[in-house]
């Protein structure tokens, strides 16, 4: 089975976490359309982006790996 990722400091280069370090936080999911939106919800909630414009980003930033 195939995981579709993506990691935050791939979009959000300079973007830090609650305790002030670069966040390293990583999106995943069975579908690229699942990992996107948890990387839109993420950016949203810790980063306080709206990630709408940046869909295609994220799509550019997305990786696949095997279970």
């Amino acid at each position: 089975m195939v995981v579709m990722f993506c990691r935050c400091n791939a979009i959000l280069s300079l973007a830090l976490n609650e305790a002030g370090e670069g966040c390293r936080y990583v999106a995943k999911s069975d579908t690229e359309e699942g990992a996107v939106a948890d990387m839109k919800n993420h950016l949203y909630t810790i980063h306080e982006v709206d990630a709408k414009e940046l869909e295609w980003n994220i799509k550019g930033a997305m990786k696949a790996t095997r279970r």
